[in-house]
This record gives structure tokens, sequence and C-alpha cells, in this order.
């Protein structure tokens, strides 16, 4: 456990799942990986699958987690460079030229729709033993977009997961798969490729339902009570 509360960036990729590359599989060997299960719905795709991350609800992050700040982009950064891109995500967090500020920062970045440079730019901030380094806790979760072909490779887990017991339609085949890191907090599994087969061979978080992810975040933040505890 981190001796200060920890700062969280989360880049989504959308429908990315089929399109991994190098950077992610560099991710993968240092983080601790698995998989976010999502319902059963007829909703249009995109913004359901973000609601739900989003756990979405009348009530705002700051009244739900002891007055987190969040700030949350999509798209619109095109006349950005990438590497430019990863040091202004990591300012909006107060982290600046290798050093933590502590003031005028935001506790969570949730960054939609990003590239394999984009991964490799924040991993390259995040050198050992930097200042950066102990308190960044970043998430990468990707989603397959479109699914045309239901195979249910979950329902194989054993025994039954928290997700499968949730009330409502849990859908069994098509995650979104999930790399988290932090030096010296997240706990290295031994899975080196970010991918479904590795994810569940050898990752170590398993399957938490998507819509609880926001208060795993929360809990790494010192803002939530872990889940389930």
């Amino acid at each position: 456990m981190a001796d200060k509360p920890s700062r969280s960036l989360v880049l989504f990729g959308d429908g990315l799942a089929r399109f991994i590359h190098s950077h992610f599989h560099s991710l993968a060997s240092l983080s601790s990986c698995g998989f976010l299960s999502l319902p059963e719905s007829e909703d249009e795709r995109t913004v359901r699958e973000v609601a739900v991350l989003l756990d979405a609800c009348p009530q705002t992050l700051p009244d739900r987690f002891m007055g987190m700040k969040a700030a949350i982009l999509t798209l619109g950064f095109s006349v950005l460079k990438l590497d430019e891109l990863a040091l202004e995500l990591l300012k909006l967090l107060g982290f600046q030229e290798g050093k933590v500020l502590d003031s005028d920062h935001f506790d969570l970045v949730f960054f939609h729709n990003y590239m394999d440079a984009l991964v490799g730019g924040v991993m390259s901030q995040m050198q050992p033993g930097s200042d950066i380094s102990s308190r960044l806790h970043l998430s990468v979760v990707v989603s397959y977009g479109n699914i045309l072909e239901k195979n249910s490779h979950l329902s194989v887990l054993y025994p039954l997961q928290s997700y499968a017991m949730k009330g409502g339609d849990v859908r069994h085949y098509s995650p979104m798969l999930i790399a988290q890191w932090q030096s010296a907090v997240t706990r290295k599994d031994n899975a080196e490729r970010f991918s479904f087969e590795d994810f569940m061979e050898h990752g170590g978080n398993l399957t938490i339902p998507a819509d609880r992810f926001l208060h795993e975040i929360a809990f790494k933040l010192w803002k939530a009570p872990k889940y389930g505890a």
C-alpha cells in the first residue's frame, strides 16, 4: 500500500482488443491483469460500455467518493502529438517535469480512445524509483467493440465469482481486458502478453463486474472502502 494517496490515469480503448501492439504487451508484463464483465444489453454499445465502466448514476463523483476530482476526456486531441498528449494527461494529475505537484490537480483522469504509442509515452514517465511511478496508478482497459460470436470462455471459471452471482443478465463472453500498474503497489502476475488467452491462464485479477471498476479505483485513491469488504 502506498504511503500517500495515488492519482489514477485510465486509458480506455474502445474496440481495440483485436489490435494490440508492443507497448500493451510491455505493460501487461509489469501489471496485474484480468477482466471486466459486462451485462447483456440491446442499448447503443459504445455509450452503454462507457456508462457501465463509469457506473453512471445521478449522484456526482465527488459526492460518491469523498470529494474526488475527476476529468473525463474523449477524442478531440488530434492536434497534439502522442508524446505531448501523454504529458498533458499527466499534467492534469499534477505530474510535471518528473515531480508531483500537490495543488490544483485531478485525482482521476479517464481518457477514451488512444493508441499503442500513448501507452508507451505514459510508461516512459513512470520510471522505477521516480516520484511519478510511486504515485500514479495506471489502468489500461480495452473492449472488443461490436461482437458477432458469443464464445462463453468465462463460464468455465471456478469457483463462481461475484460477477456471475450479480443480478441481471451478465454475459460470459468478450469481456473488457484490463491491466493495472503502479510501481511497488500493484502485484505482478505471470501474464506476459496483453491478450485474452494470457490473461485467462496467467492473470492475477480474474473477473469483476465492469460497474465496480470505478469503486476499485476510488479505493486505490483512498476515496472509498475496498469493494467487497
